[in-house]
């Protein structure tokens, strides 16, 4: 239980079964692919279609910078740059999320082989393996890969910032980490919370506790200088804009980053996407004959009640947990849980963001693998709660291409029917 944290990792009991794993990142492929025609079309996604389609067609300058935060402050300009890029690939809204849905999956695909080939022979091999399995049938994994938005590119630069990261000690590995956590946050503003974060405890742990693993700086400083130019314009913008970031004393009371942590990763959360709609629609699910069987509700209740089992005995088996999480760690899977997990978290806490669920998508796949670790020695537990979650992604699916959304909920009515009844593209 205490491999999470601690250093040396024990053998596992939760056997690195590959076959399982294939099928159901091939099963996770196919969701993020089902049914594009349903996916959102709200403003968010109509402003970044059409500006795109405007720049890629030239009848629009390349903006300077994105659109408007929740906050009501613009974006960066990567945020929109990215989805220009695949405007000149995609001439339709559909063709455009295609191709969303195929950098997601080539990610998954992606970070999968890498840390198969990478932590061959190696105890951590589990639960990374089985952590990216279960970011491949999460049901808001899934719904965060086929959506024109910002929040559907992180997992691309999430895993670029990590690869990168893991050979900062050669120069190109360096010049890599530097130049992607200076392009993350300017294609999500949560993304400079990562960077920040990754730099002070690499420093913390590598320059400190590890000579021998010393990042080569000055690469990292050429690429972090490359990285910053197209963030000029930003930064302008920002410096005489006023400051409106989502501030609040629940913020600082309440880590929403760790909660929202939790829930993602037991993905529990999909009323984040309904509303009140996923308690007197969803969770009544599936209805037979007229009748609901309340399904989902079951499904919800067993994995949230085997995923606190879980997390409680994991956390009752430290016994100095402030020492445990502070202690520096080189094994990636402790290194990168207290960095992207717990350092992170750290920050967005103490600032008194007031988080909202995605912004833990900052962290892919980490939440996912850290939930593997904690069950690392409880395999029928695990794969209760891997089928649990991609019943919930299918059930999901199906009642959104069923009920073609809600206009009153976050998912809003899908873009097909807006299609068809001329209210869209």
């Amino acid at each position: 239980m205490r491999n999470l944290l601690e250093q040396p990792v024990k053998p596992s009991p939760l056997t690195q079964d590959l076959g399982l794993m294939l099928v159901l990142l091939l099963i996770g492929s196919g969701l993020r692919l089902l049914w594009a025609a349903d996916m959102e079309w709200k403003g968010d996604e109509i402003w970044m279609y059409e500006t795109a389609r405007r720049v890629a067609d030239g009848h629009q300058p390349w903006p300077l910078l994105g659109m408007t935060s929740s906050t009501g402050l613009q974006n960066p300009g990567l945020s929109v740059w990215c989805f220009i890029l695949l405007a000149y690939l995609a001439k339709t809204p559909i063709a455009m999320v295609r191709w969303v849905q195929g950098l997601n999956i080539a990610v998954l695909w992606g970070l999968f082989g890498f840390c198969y080939w990478q932590l061959r022979g190696q105890p951590e091999r589990s639960p990374w393996l089985w952590g990216i399995t279960l970011a491949a049938v999460s049901p808001i994994a899934i719904l965060f890969s086929r959506k024109l938005w910002t929040i559907d590119l992180l997992p691309l630069f999430c895993a670029a910032i990590i690869l990168t990261h893991w050979y900062r000690h050669r120069r190109w590995g360096a010049f890599g980490w530097g130049l992607v956590g200076a392009l993350i946050g300017q294609v999500h503003m949560s993304g400079f919370f990562l960077a920040a974060a990754l730099w002070l405890w690499t420093v913390y742990t590598d320059w400190r506790h590890h000579p021998l693993f010393r990042v080569c700086w000055l690469s990292w400083l050429a690429g972090t200088g490359l990285g910053l130019i197209p963030l000029l314009p930003w930064a302008v913008y920002a410096a005489s804009a006023p400051n409106q970031a989502a501030r609040s004393w629940v913020g600082l009371v309440v880590p929403k980053y760790f909660v929202h942590w939790v829930t993602t990763s037991l993905g529990v959360n999909m009323s984040y996407s309904l509303g009140r709609y996923f308690w007197s629609d969803f969770l009544p699910q599936p209805v037979v004959f007229g009748f609901p069987t309340y399904g989902m509700a079951l499904v919800h209740g067993l994995v949230v009640g085997l995923g606190l089992w879980g997390i409680a005995r994991w956390l009752k088996s430290f016994r100095h947990p402030v020492h445990a999480l502070l202690s520096p760690v080189a094994a990636p899977l402790g290194f990168y849980l207290r960095a992207i997990g717990f350092v992170t978290g750290m920050m967005f806490t103490l600032f008194a963001l007031n988080v909202p669920v995605h912004y833990v998508f900052i962290a892919f796949p980490m939440m996912y693998v850290w939930l593997a670790s904690v069950f690392s020695e409880h395999r029928n537990a695990w794969l209760t709660i891997l089928g649990g979650q991609l019943l919930i992604a299918i059930a999901f699916l199906s009642f959104i291409h069923i009920t073609g959304g809600f206009a009153d909920a976050d998912y809003g009515v899908v873009y097909r029917l807006q299609v068809s009844e001329g209210m869209g593209w």
